[in-house]
């Protein structure tokens, strides 16, 4: 008999300990309700604010009408995102390179200023938007009949001189340039 007091005794332990327990959750539970009911019901009205805003331009149609969408085409939408992270995978994947063939462009910009690639470009534009304007107001217009003495008297002139140094200097600069492997290969003499 005692040892079945004793499994009474322990039985009756075992339910008076769910029974705290039981207790004491719906103590944090009612704890709960009590601060969540303030929070809740400013949010609730605060969102009845907001939509009595908006009401004038917004349905409860509408909002079912968007879901509706939304369900019918979630296979879309799921197709989108799948494209978005499939563009966000590729930029990640070419910045690294796009990095590189910017750094690498500006250390080549970079060499042809040092060189004054630059410069004599500008200098080019300058000199053909001289030309073109020239040509366009009438000033190169040649006379059909030029003699040799003529010719030997232009280039007498300071322009000229000028102009013809900076050409040849040019010439003779690529002149001096290593003959290219695919000229020889072509039978082309130097």
């Amino acid at each position: 008999m005692n040892k079945e007091l004793e499994k009474i005794h322990e039985k009756l332990d075992f339910l008076t300990e769910q029974v705290m327990i039981t207790r004491r959750r719906q103590e944090e539970l009612q704890e709960l309700k009590e601060d969540l009911t303030p929070v809740v019901s400013d949010l609730f009205q605060t969102a009845v604010q907001e939509l009595d805003d908006v009401s004038v331009y917004f349905s409860y149609e509408d909002l079912l009408f968007l879901v509706k969408k939304l369900l019918r085409n979630t296979r879309t939408l799921i197709g989108l995102f799948e494209q978005l992270e499939s563009v966000n995978d590729f930029v990640n994947d070419v910045m690294p390179l796009t990095k590189d063939m910017f750094d690498a462009t500006l250390e080549k910009m970079d060499e042809l200023e040092k060189k004054g690639v630059f410069k004599l470009l500008k200098e080019g534009e300058g000199m053909a938007d001289k030309a073109l304007m020239a040509y366009t107001s009438g000033d190169l217009e040649a006379p059909e009949k030029i003699s040799l003495f003529r010719l030997l008297r232009e280039l007498n002139q300071p322009e000229v001189k000028r102009t013809l140094y900076v050409l040849f200097s040019v010439l003779k600069t690529l002149g001096s340039q290593p003959t290219n492997q695919s000229i020889k290969n072509k039978g082309v003499k130097p």
